[in-house]
């Protein structure tokens, strides 16, 4: 019977408890506050949040370069009025719906003073499944981060320039500060 050569229950044991051991590892690196799939979908939703400011900004230079290439021909040419203000939408609107990235769904709208009926901005909002709460946002729990970001072209009272911010808060438009925002060189202050 010395020579019967097979597993024992206890090696057997030891195998299972080590097996498990191991899965127990491998499950609390995949999920968890730090694990692999939530560090995934943080990744996404800031690639996502910071393609939207990318493409805003883009939009934001595109007026910016027209406002310039108008004022360099007709000194004249201010961006509040309705004619100008409405070209100015429609540029920023067919610059931001030719990028979908991460499934974007883009609204853009003209904002005006109700009392002169002048252009005051241009309001772009990118709705994405991608972008998550709070992405990288310091707006506590606000509907600008839930799902969507919003940023917004000021146009300068002069109607000779622009100044872009963003994340900002859909319903006031209250400019909310985003980690790396400070001062941006880019953006001309509103005279």
């Amino acid at each position: 019977m010395k020579n019967q050569k097979g597993i024992t229950l206890i090696a057997l044991v030891i195998t299972i408890i080590v097996l498990l051991i191991l899965a127990g590892i491998a499950i609390a690196m995949l999920t968890g506050d730090n694990g692999i799939i939530t560090n995934a979908q943080k990744a996404r939703s800031n690639t996502a949040y910071r393609e939207a400011d990318e493409q805003m900004r883009l939009a934001y230079m595109a007026v910016r370069t027209e406002i310039a290439a108008h004022l360099a021909n007709d000194t004249s040419y201010n961006a509040t009025s309705t004619t100008n203000s409405e070209a100015l939408r429609t540029l920023v609107e067919r610059d931001l719906k030719g990028f979908a990235g991460n499934g974007s769904e883009w609204t853009v709208t003209l904002e005006t003073d109700t009392a002169t009926g002048k252009a005051t901005g241009i309001f772009m909002k990118c709705k994405s499944a991608a972008i998550l709460v709070g992405t990288e946002s310091e707006t506590p729990a606000a509907p600008s981060t839930d799902g969507q970001v919003c940023g917004i072209i000021d146009i300068a009272s002069s109607g000779r320039t622009a100044a872009y911010r963003f994340d900002v808060d859909e319903t006031s438009h209250a400019l909310t500060t985003t980690p790396d925002s400070g001062t941006n060189p880019d953006v001309t202050p509103e005279s």
